[in-house]
């Protein structure tokens, strides 16, 4: 592997996964991609992305389902939303 190269996920739509937000392991229902980036929308109604830092399905932070914005607590820190 070639210094900064990483394995990119491929999951595809009926792929198992385990849900970077929850931790059940799921389905992926519906995969999408915006700027570049995929998401993965599960059936535990959590919808993840990729960290590109560590490549593990992680929280799509992001505010409107037009952008995806992979949050990794281990990359990021905790995730923190208003309503904490």
């Amino acid at each position: 592997m070639i210094l900064g190269e990483k394995n990119m996920l491929t999951l595809k739509e009926g792929d198992s996964a385990t849900c970077g937000i929850c931790g059940k392991e799921t389905t992926v229902t519906i995969v999408t991609e915006r700027n570049g980036i995929q998401a993965f929308d599960l059936k535990c109604w959590h919808r993840n992305a990729e960290c590109p830092l560590c490549g593990k399905l992680v929280r799509d932070a992001s505010e409107v389902v037009q952008e995806v914005v992979p949050h990794c607590d281990d990359c990021n820190g905790p995730f923190h939303d208003d309503d904490e």
